[in-house]
């Protein structure tokens, strides 16, 4: 684990030294909107970024610039240029450290914060102690690969085991969706109950336990018909989708924080909510038609052994 050194603020500007005065400073802005006593949860709390990639990457601004002070974030990976469509990277970031980059820019807008980094992401041998020193998580691990899956089943393992919050964030085409896992409750079980060890071998079949069909969006189906034939070697995201999880779960956050209840499910989807009422009643249809033709295959994916690979159908 590598600790950021923060910047110092700029002598041509007049910014108070003192961390106290700089805090206030900041967050005046947020004074009617967010209590005194939600402000200090948030400066106080130690969140973990689990993943520093579209969906991860989103929260760190918001997270920073609401107040929040005490940050890790753990991402073994560098940026690509196909990141450059979604993710807080530059031209110039690029072979760098998804994490080290979000730390040193976030630095840049409130040089006390104390940012920690992990390069080498969620593993056996730190999940523990990462968990155990966070107030709340935020799991943006990869869903792509089978080795991915297992560091995110036991990110959430050791949650429930610690009674840490976790909020996890999928898009989805034009779709955020946002799932909530309060393990302060004792009767909450890892993922929901909906997946077990033995389903994060196959990322497709986890996913297809996760992710309601109803969090599915119209432009989805056409892609996932691609995926089955092969043709295409990727799944694409937008960056208004991945935006849209750095837009509410600070919020979500700061209640559970506060300990008030909230929502374990949001749904958002980006290209339905400008549609006139005709396009969307006609994109309803297209979907619900999509639907249709998947769900049986979708059921009986989730439904069947572990060891049983079948497709998802869409056609």
């Amino acid at each position: 684990m590598s600790v950021m050194q923060t910047a110092s603020p700029p002598g041509d500007v007049s910014v108070p030294s003192s961390p106290g005065d700089f805090y206030r400073a900041l967050t005046s802005r947020n004074r009617g909107l967010l209590s005194i006593d939600d402000q200090q949860l948030l400066r106080r709390a130690v969140f973990l970024v689990a993943g520093c990639g579209s969906i991860g990457g989103a929260v760190v601004e918001p997270l920073i610039r609401l107040g929040a002070e005490r940050l890790l974030l753990a991402e073994p990976d560098s940026y690509e240029l196909h990141n450059l469509n979604r993710q807080h990277a530059r031209l110039c970031d690029l072979g760098r450290n998804k994490a080290l980059v979000l730390a040193e820019w976030a630095a840049q807008v409130n040089p006390h914060a104390r940012v920690e980094v992990d390069t080498a992401g969620i593993t056996a041998a730190n999940a523990a102690g990462h968990v155990a020193a966070a107030a709340l998580i935020f799991d943006a691990v990869d869903v792509t690969s089978a080795p991915a899956l297992a560091c995110k089943y036991l990110l959430h393992q050791e949650a429930r085991l610690a009674g840490v919050p976790v909020i996890c964030g999928y898009d989805i085409g034009g779709v955020q969706l946002i799932q909530v896992y309060d393990y302060v409750r004792p009767r909450t079980r890892v993922l929901g109950g909906r997946v077990t060890e033995r389903d994060i071998a196959d990322p497709m079949r986890f996913l297809a336990r996760v992710v309601p069909l109803r969090a599915l969006p119209v432009e989805i189906f056409p892609e996932l018909r691609r995926q089955r034939s092969g043709e295409a070697g990727f799944f694409p995201q937008l960056v208004y989708s991945a935006l849209l999880f750095g837009a509410l779960a600070p919020r979500l956050a700061v209640d559970l924080l506060a300990g008030r209840p909230v929502r374990h499910r949001i749904i958002v989807d980006a290209h339905q909510l400008p549609r006139t009422p005709g396009g969307r009643l006609r994109a309803d249809w297209a979907r619900a038609g999509a639907l249709a033709r998947m769900a049986p295959a979708a059921l009986a994916y989730r439904r069947a052994p572990a060891a049983h690979h079948t497709r998802l159908e869409t056609s």
